[in-house]
Order: structure tokens, then C-alpha cells, then sequence
């Protein structure tokens, strides 16, 4: 990193931690999104943020904490609450003297992740389709192809880094089939979207200029693939639908065409692996909890959603109020910033008994980890058929897998929770070949 962006992000660093400094003394309590200490374990913070000031505004983010599983659903479901930015002058203006040509392109061109309706209806309606549960399910055996191909490639390996052997390519290569786009830019692309999480939040500007670069270059690769179709009989996949639609008048222009691309092929694969990532580990810390999914591999889609609880890849969202409002004792104007901590909401006891422990035998855990109302996650059943297919095949295939080093290597986003590596050594007994096909479930 270049001295002058280690000299911005310290500055950075050093101002949040004094305003977050300030805010605890002025109102009891606070949260240094920045601070070693949160970025390694952000959940303590957040635990005495929820039980002490469950709304609680934070000078810092310039917006309001919301952390009890109740009031984020709430507002995650509530239509006075909006999730595009361009409505609220102040807002738009600050980042307007601060944000590089491609970043304003960005949010004057949004996808629907942050569309309020009725655009947002009109272009989830247009994807839908290919995610309908009956469809996604349909894909478990080629998902299973997937796998054992990814495996291969470490070649029964004594260690090897699952981040990078699994949970990187395993649902990028899906999503990418699924879009219909072509196995030799897999790893392009992949590389592309890493560029674009790793922008987010507090960054180089190293880092947010290759943002950029792999944003201009995401969209310039969907216009190639898209006019290379055109006139071509249109496709079943995912970019034929879309396609169908635009040329079909159904209210899809260009611009929303390419970008609901970048956002199926980005948001498809980031979450699953960080979900792949985040639970083998919490997995492997406690080898009790291995061992019985092992004999138990019946029980891996419920442990499935207690990794989304204890660990979930997306730490928090935000919204805006579209107009004044008291929200539970809480005058709102309109345009606040409201930001819902999914993680927050996970932990909290009241809809979660022990929640700081990690048990894959709970009986029901209760999670919000792919948000709620309107903007649920549409790949939710795809993360977690992946993740059924990954967990059961890495532990089929290696009874006595266990960590190389004990110590995680988050990757320092205060909104995406996952590891930038797991090094894992298979064990003596590991299995000579890979499993094929459909398997238990």
C-alpha cells in the first residue's frame, strides 16, 4: 500500500475512533466500526449496543443504529423506509465533492439492491424466474460436478486453503453457468468482483481506484456478451431472460440491463462464500460439532442457517426514512440514515436462547442474515443449496480435517463478515477419490 493511503486510511481511523470516543461519553455508548478490536470481534460491541440503546443515533456513521431482531425487521419491511439515496439532497451532495466520476455513475445508475419501488418491482419481477425453488433445486447435481472439480484441483492435497479451493470458486462457477456466461472468464471475473467488496467501507485509494477499474470493466464485459447475442436465437439463461425482456419493451433499458448483471454475478457468489468460509471455520474450532455433522449430514441444512446466525456474511444494511415519523419513541426526519444490524439482530436472546453460542443442534435459529421484505435476498436458496453441497461433500471426504492455524484472518470490512484465507490440513484418513454425485442429504 502506498504511504499516502496508509497515511488516509489512518486518518480515518484516527478521526471515527475519536468521534465514536466522543459519542461514548456523551451518550453511554458507541461503536468504532474501525477499531482492530470490532473488525477482529465486532459482536461484543454490538451485543452492548442492542441491550443498551436498541435506537440509538451515532454521530460517527451520521445515522442511527437499529439492532433488536424485532424493530430491524421492522424496518426492513416497513414502505416508509427506502433504500435509494438519490431521494435525500444531503446525502447525495457530500458524496458528489468527493466520489470519482465512475462511483457517481454508479449511484446515479443503481441496481435494484437499492431501488425503492416501483422500479425495484419491476426489475425483481424480471429475475425472479430463474430463481424459483424448484429450478435452484434442479441444479444440486451440477453443483456437485462443481465441487468434486474444485477438490480435484487441490488433488487430495495434505493442506490447502478451502477459501481459495471452494468457497471463492464453487458459487462463482454456478452463478456464471447459471448467467450463461463462458468457463474461460471465470476466474476474470471473480477476481473483478473481489475488487468491488474490497471498495467498500473505508479504503485505499489504491484500492478504491481498482474498484473502479473492475466496475468499468464488469459493465464494458456484459455490453461485449450482450451485443454478441443480439440476433442470435435468445437464450434460456439468465442474460437471455433479461435480454428477452428489454427487447420485448418490459421496461428494461440498457443501463438496467448491464447492471442487473453486475449485481446477479457479484451478489450471486460473494455471500456463499463468506457462508462457506465463516462456517467451516466456526466448524473446525469445535471439533464436537464436526464430528457430529459428520455422522449426522441430515443435519447440515439446520446448521446451515446457525452459521448464517453466529457468523453472517453481510454484518449490516441501510435504509432512509421517507418521511418524518416516530419509530418507537424515536422522532425520525425524512432522509435519516438508518442503519440494521443483522449481525446485532441475530444475537439478540429474545428470539434466540444462548446466542453467543455456536450450536449446530439448535432447534430453530432464528436469523435475518438474507434480509427481509421486499428486499430478500433472491439467491437465498441457492447460497444454501451451495452450501449444503460443499459442507456435506469437505465432510464426506475428510473425516479428520482440521485447522493449520487456529487464528482467523478476517478480511477488515465493517459491513461484510468473512476470511481472507482457511488453511486446513485433510488428515491421514482422507479419502482417495472425490464424491460424486447427488450424495445424502
Amino acid at each position: 500500500m502506498r504511504l499516502k493511503d496508509k497515511l488516509r486510511i489512518g486518518s480515518a481511523r484516527v478521526l471515527f475512533g475519536a468521534m465514536a470516543l466522543w459519542e461514548r461519553l456523551r451518550y453511554g455508548v458507541g461503536v468504532n466500526l474501525l477499531s482492530p478490536a470490532y473488525l477482529d470481534d465486532p459482536y461484543p460491541a454490538l451485543n452492548h449496543l442492542r441491550d443498551v440503546a436498541p435506537i440509538h443515533y451515532s454521530p460517527a456513521i451520521k445515522g442511527y443504529w437499529v439492532t433488536e431482531f424485532s424493530k430491524v425487521q421492522e424496518v426492513l419491511r416497513d414502505a416508509r423506509f427506502g433504500a435509494d439515496v438519490r431521494r435525500y439532497e444531503r446525502h447525495m451532495k457530500p458524496f458528489r465533492k468527493r466520489a470519482t466520476a465512475q462511483q457517481l455513475e454508479r449511484l446515479e445508475n443503481p441496481s435494484m439492491l437499492t431501488l425503492d419501488p416501483p422500479d425495484h418491482s419491476r426489475l425483481r419481477r424480471l429475475v425472479t424466474h430463474g430463481f424459483l425453488f424448484k429450478y435452484i433445486q434442479s441444479l444440486e447435481p451440477r453443483i456437485q460436478q462443481i465441487m468434486d472439480r474444485c477438490l480435484a484441483r487441490v488433488d487430495n492435497a495434505a493442506t490447502f486453503d478451502v477459501v481459495d479451493a471452494v468457497a471463492r470458486p464453487l458459487p462463482a462457477i454456478v452463478i456464471a453457468e447459471m448467467m450463461g456466461l463462458p468457463e474461460s472468464d471465470h476466474d476474470q471475473f471473480q477476481t473483478w468482483s473481489e475488487e468491488l467488496i474490497a471498495g467498500t467501507g473505508i479504503s485505499s485509494v489504491e484500492t478504491s481506484e481498482a474498484a473502479d477499474r473492475a466496475n468499468d470493466a464488469l459493465i464494458d464485459y456484459f455490453k461485449r456478451i450482450i451485443e454478441q447475442r443480439r440476433g442470435a436465437p435468445l437464450t434460456d439463461d439468465l442474460i437471455g431472460q433479461l435480454m428477452r425482456a428489454e427487447e420485448q419493451g418490459d421496461k428494461l433499458n440498457a443501463k438496467e440491463l448491464y447492471n442487473t448483471c453486475l449485481l446477479l454475478l457479484v451478489a450471486g457468489h460473494e455471500t456463499t462464500t463468506r457462508l462457506i468460509g465463516n462456517g467451516l471455520f466456526n466448524l473446525l474450532i469445535r471439533p464436537e460439532q464436526f464430528e457430529y455433522l459428520r455422522e449426522h449430514p441430515d443435519a447440515i441444512p439446520a446448521a446451515i442457517e446457525e452459521m448464517l446466525r453466529f457468523e453472517p456474511p453481510v454484518m449490516a444494511t441501510v435504509r432512509f426514512a421517507r418521511e418524518p415519523m416516530d419509530f418507537h419513541g424515536t422522532p425520525l426526519e425524512e432522509g435519516d440514515q438508518v442503519f440494521v444490524s443483522l449481525a446485532a439482530a441475530n444475537r439478540d436472546p429474545a428470539v434466540n436462547a444462548h446466542p453467543e453460542e455456536f450450536d449446530v443442534q439448535r432447534e430453530t435459529a432464528k436469523q435475518i442474515s438474507f434480509g427481509h421484505g421486499i428486499h430478500l435476498c433472491l439467491g437465498a436458496a441457492l447460497a444454501r443449496l451451495e452450501a449444503k453441497v460443499a459442507f456435506r461433500t469437505l465432510l464426506d471426504r475428510y473425516p479428520q480435517m482440521r485447522l493449520a492455524d487456529r487464528e482467523p484472518h478476517w478480511d477488515h470490512n465493517p459491513f461484510f463478515r468473512g476470511l481472507k484465507a482457511l488453511n486446513v490440513v485433510t488428515g491421514s484418513t482422507a479419502a482417495s477419490a472425490p464424491h460424486i454425485g447427488g450424495g445424502r442429504s
